[in-house]
């Protein structure tokens, strides 16, 4: 009797900045239960974590990232004004282009795809061949923090304004069974209620920090400083408080919440066979020095769902 074949696996990665690293996790996760997923579609930092598994780097990337320290994270950003985003995103990809090497996704050993968005048209973009570096930098381009791309005549920025998490992606690459990790799906975020307190007149500790941003001329000038400085402003930016939330968390937030909205107007279409949801709502944006706390929830998170895999895969 012929022994029936297993089914296909695809994997839908979604956003989430540095909350992304419990991707890493998720597949570490799956490996251990023997799932494979066949094809990735990825989005913004599931793009970037994405690429490394479909080309049997993840061990690689994991093993960098869990170095990180938030004075490594403060290093790799290349701040500008000019480019259309804090960050101009150029040092990062270079260091991670330097881990993966130069390749276009037909070369890669599983099928994979990244999804952009064109900024003034809204159209979704997905990247099936052609230069790995640009796909992945031009899904990541968060708005407003990292720099849109200009490629073919448009300009690009992060899928997740269009697909949060790319499970119709998935679908299109004709697989039987879709995972899809979504990465705000337990959000417990700190800046979900801001309490106004209207007696207090002496400014906070984190007020007096924005101050001294605020009358800044740039940022260059902050570099010198020293790193105590910095960290505490990387800490104000990344996260802020529920009483003076700060720039970058503003916007991170504001961007969340908006794809959050349209992540459930998408997946109420289109759900996957498989949601796995790993609890990260500690983890702020641009707190990529967590990689090690990241990608212990997703393994942990893949461990709760292990029979729902077990029965979608029979």
């Amino acid at each position: 009797m012929k022994k029936k074949a297993s089914p296909s696996v695809g994997i839908a990665l979604g956003s989430g900045a540095a909350k992304g690293w419990a991707h890493i996790g998720v597949l570490n996760g799956l490996a251990e239960l023997g799932i494979k997923p066949d094809k990735v579609a990825g989005c913004s930092i599931g793009a970037l974590v994405g690429a490394a598994y479909a080309n049997d780097q993840l061990a690689d990337l994991e093993q960098w990232v869990r170095g990180f320290s938030s004075w490594d994270v403060l290093g790799m950003m290349d701040l500008s004004w000019r480019k259309g985003g804090l960050i101009g995103g150029d040092k990062v990809f270079d260091m991670l282009q330097e881990r993966m090497g130069e390749m276009s996704i037909e070369q890669m050993k599983k099928p994979f795809i990244a999804v952009a968005t064109d900024l003034y048209s809204g159209q979704e973009i997905w990247f099936q061949r052609g230069d790995l570096r640009q796909a992945v930098r031009a899904s990541c381009s968060m708005p407003g923090i990292l720099s849109p791309v200009a490629l073919g005549g448009r300009w690009l920025v992060d899928g997740a304004v269009v697909n949060p998490i790319p499970v119709s992606v998935c679908r299109a690459m004709e697989v039987d069974i879709v995972i899809a990790v979504d990465l705000n799906g337990q959000r417990r975020g700190r800046l979900q209620v801001l309490p106004v307190d209207m007696t207090s007149s002496k400014p906070s500790e984190e007020e007096e920090v924005l101050a001294k941003v605020q009358q800044d001329l740039g940022f260059m000038d902050l570099l010198a400083r020293g790193r105590d400085y910095l960290s505490n402003l990387s800490y104000k930016f990344s996260l802020g408080t529920k009483s003076n939330p700060g720039m970058l968390a503003v916007m991170s937030q504001s961007m969340e919440i908006l794809e959050q909205r349209h992540k459930r107007a998408r997946l109420m279409g289109d759900p996957p066979d498989i949601f796995i949801l790993p609890d990260l709502g500690d983890i702020g944006t641009m707190e990529f020095h967590r990689a090690g706390e990241a990608i212990d929830a997703g393994e942990k998170a893949v461990k709760e769902v292990a029979h729902l895999l077990a029965a979608a895969l029979e």
